[in-house]
């Protein structure tokens, strides 16, 4: 998670679907994710690995569901990767360059400017984990600090403060823009593919398991890490629509820095300007947290022989997976500028155009939103697939330990933690991936394509492995096994006692 970039990338496309419902759409998105913590919660208690997500689906369904959670995560993480340095050296960086200095840099600096804000965090990801939680620590406390006092003076200050940005059907004046996207329950839908995916990341402990003391690790960084997050990115989102003003948000989302205006307008060029500054540190920290989870998920499928080995090579000074970091920020670089020219080229800027246009020409502008929009959409279907699974891996784990609990208390209380809560989870998410298609909206059909055609070729290969490695797949399923690594069928049985519950071995 990124707040700060959330506020300048994420926040303006979300407006584009959901307008003045935007706060609303950050609201779900907190909500869903606070359920998800739930189930991060309870799966990091029994199994904490390099693998995390990969190793969690293993342990409850075996190697086949694995090997996908392993590729789906690696999509939404390289997809997001590519996504926000488009979006912050493309149309953020330029457009805040003009408004408070009136420079107009040359159009084709988008391409640059994206390899800077993927190969510098890959230095920073290959020192280690220690010094990447210092720097990512350091910036988020500030950035969460920043950002929620920066709110609050805009929400008092604004004029147009209203509960009613959190009803969809407040907004009669809002039909004609509504209506193309099939309603103002679908916008909201719509602008939660923004909102959802602004929360990439907040598992990125989970494949740390292997590097750090404790399961009580991860979960602390879990918990209060989405808590706070979550909590000020929907004031974040209130106070820019609020500041902006609910009758005129059609204007926000087709601004290429409304944020940084909202943010100047009451705050002064000072807090503009700042906003700015954090945000593309916060590009940069976002970065770090995203190609070093994704390359230690190519580690543990390395070590697992589903990728090559390779990718399981170990720097001998820093202990990480570099050469998995490498080919992470490599394909995040490819996919991003490749994007990029395909979306600009739809909106008639071609290669030799870009040299001669402004960063800051409308079409160029456009594209590299749209671009946006499309991998930001492609990180959603790898993000949720990959969370149904988790959901349902909680539920099949538990059944499986078949545990006893003592007390009212922990009777009522087992079934909503590890099959309610899970199960609404992936309810709000099988909406939001239902409205990504219905209707189809240019780019985030298409990208909804690309991402199913992923999907199937790694089914493909994985009937592959089925058939001519099984001792391949045999091996995922024994690396990540939770009985068999952990033994918590009989080891772990007083500690359960402790919380109110035992559990009974198969």
């Amino acid at each position: 998670m990124a707040p700060a970039c959330d506020t300048v990338a994420f926040m303006t496309a979300a407006a584009i679907y959901a307008y003045v419902l935007t706060p609303l759409s950050f609201l779900l998105a907190m909500a869903v994710m606070y359920l998800e913590v739930n189930t991060l919660y309870h799966l990091s208690k029994r199994h904490a690995s390099a693998g995390g997500y990969y190793g969690y689906v293993a342990t409850a369904y075996g190697p086949s569901p694995a090997v996908l959670t392993g590729f789906l995560y690696i999509m939404y993480q390289v997809a997001s990767t590519a996504a926000i340095p488009t979006y912050i050296g493309g149309v953020v960086l330029p457009g805040a360059l003009k408004y408070f200095f009136n420079i107009n840099i040359a159009g084709w600096l988008w391409m640059p400017l994206i390899l800077i804000f993927i190969i510098i965090p890959i230095m920073l990801a290959i020192l280690g984990i220690k010094i990447q939680m210092k720097y990512i620590k350091a910036a988020a406390l500030f950035e969460i600090s920043f950002l929620f006092v920066l709110s609050l003076i805009i929400i008092l200050k604004a004029p147009d403060n209203t509960l009613n940005v959190f009803n969809p059907f407040a907004w009669p004046n809002y039909k004609s823009y509504f209506d193309p996207n099939g309603g103002p329950v679908s916008s909201v839908g719509l602008g939660m593919i923004f909102a959802i995916t602004s929360f990439i990341g907040y598992g990125g402990s989970a494949p740390l398991g292997e590097e750090v003391k404790s399961h009580r690790s991860i979960t602390k960084a879990l918990v209060i890490g989405l808590l706070i997050t979550g909590g000020v990115l929907t004031e974040v989102s209130y106070s820019l629509v609020v500041g902006w003003g609910v009758n005129h948000m059609a204007g926000f989302a087709h601004s290429a820095i409304p944020g940084i205006l909202v943010a100047t307008f009451y705050t002064g060029i000072a807090g503009g300007l700042m906003l700015s500054l954090v945000a593309l540190n916060s590009a940069f920290s976002d970065s770090v947290a995203m190609q070093s989870n994704a390359a230690r998920v190519y580690f543990a499928m390395a070590r697992d022989h589903i990728l090559p080995d390779f990718f399981s090579d170990i720097h001998k000074r820093f202990k990480t997976p570099y050469k998995s970091l490498l080919f992470i920020g490599a394909s995040a670089s490819i996919v991003a500028l490749t994007t990029g020219f395909i979306m600009l080229h739809i909106e008639g800027i071609g290669f030799s155009k870009m040299f001669y246009v402004s960063a800051a020409n409308p079409k160029l502008q456009k594209g590299l939103t749209e671009t946006f929009a499309f991998l930001t959409t492609i990180a959603l279907y790898g993000l949720i697939i990959t969370h149904f699974l988790l959901n349902t891996s909680i539920m099949v784990l538990y059944k499986r330990l078949k545990e006893k609990h003592h007390g009212l208390l922990r009777k009522i209380i087992h079934p909503i933690e590890h099959y309610v809560m899970p199960g609404l989870a992936t309810l709000i998410f099988m909406f939001v991936l239902y409205e990504s298609v219905v209707p189809p909206l240019f780019p985030i059909f298409q990208a909804s394509v690309v991402s199913i055609l992923f999907i199937c070729i790694v089914i493909i290969y994985i009937m592959y492995l089925k058939k001519y490695r099984k001792e391949i797949l045999a091996k995922v399923s024994v690396t990540v096994n939770l009985i068999e690594e952990e033994g918590c069928a009989s080891e772990n049985s007083a500690a359960m006692s402790d919380n109110g519950h035992t559990h009974k071995p198969n």
